[in-house]
């Protein structure tokens, strides 16, 4: 019997830009990284290292300069702009930093958003298929409530549902803790770790924080346009060097890598996300 494919394979994914000055910026110099079903797979970077470039490609947004992008098997760059989107809306979920929550709906019908787009099946289930995911993230009694009646650890377990609710094969999270303190950030991270693993998905968390890709089962650090294993003697000198990645005392991934003193001051390049 063949072996499935990969959820998600990339093989040398580069991506360069052409600044005004007509010069090109590499910011991505040949990604290698598979990803398989209902895994959990964390990418670290700090600020300007290239994290939102390569998000952009994972999630169908771009596409790479030169390489090959994978997702299950098919190359989404020579699909159409629709059929890249309909594979992107069907297929992938994004959790950001900011929860992007519509302001003026309730948390019920900000899930229910994704279904709109969705088959006619799901539309014509949407309010229940929406309640659904609400109840599995323990907000079926806040289900009327408006995001500025909501705590941020609710309203991020309001994007959650909404990226979960069309039940993607793939789940983007970019800084999902980002805007959360440590304790409700941990359990965010639990409970998207959870479904995710739950429905067979898989999980890509793109994050500067250590603690965070310390919940991952693999852990890459992205420098210098390339992923590295955190085990890897690059990774870790890389990690020791930069104090534009937060860390605790807590190994990541098993891996044993931990600064001795948290780094309080954080790098403020600005990310290229084209």
């Amino acid at each position: 019997m063949t072996a499935p494919a990969p959820l998600l394979e990339l093989r040398d994914v580069r991506r360069s830009v052409r600044l005004p000055s007509r010069e090109q910026l590499h910011i991505l110099r040949g990604v290698d990284l598979t990803v398989d079903r209902g895994e959990h797979v964390a990418i670290l970077g700090r600020s300007g290292s290239g994290k939102t470039t390569l998000l952009n490609l994972l999630g169908l947004i771009d596409r790479p300069t030169s390489g090959q992008l994978l997702f299950e098997g098919t190359d989404p760059a020579r699909l159409s702009d629709r059929r890249r989107a309909r594979m992107r809306g069907r297929s992938i979920g994004f959790v950001f930093q900011q929860f992007n929550l519509l302001d003026g709906r309730t948390a019920l019908e900000n899930v229910m958003m994704p279904l709109m787009y969705g088959t006619a099946g799901q539309f014509w289930r949407r309010e229940s298929l929406a309640m659904e995911m609400l109840e599995r993230v323990g907000l079926a009694d806040r289900a009327q409530q408006k995001p500025s009646r909501l705590s941020g650890g609710e309203q991020q377990r309001v994007a959650v549902a909404r990226a979960l609710v069309r039940r993607p094969r793939l789940i983007l999270a970019d800084e999902p803790t980002g805007a959360l303190d440590v304790t409700t950030g941990e359990a965010v991270m639990g409970l998207l770790d959870e479904i995710a693993r739950d429905s067979e998905a898989a999980l890509v968390t793109i994050t500067h924080d250590l603690q965070v890709a310390a919940l991952s089962r693999r852990s890459y650090l992205l420098d210098d346009g390339t992923l590295h294993d955190v085990e890897s003697a690059h990774a870790r000198e890389a990690l020791l060097a930069t104090s534009g990645i937060r860390s605790g005392r807590r190994a990541v991934a098993g891996g044993g890598v931990a600064l001795e003193e948290p780094p309080t001051e954080r790098l403020e390049t600005p990310e290229v996300t084209s």
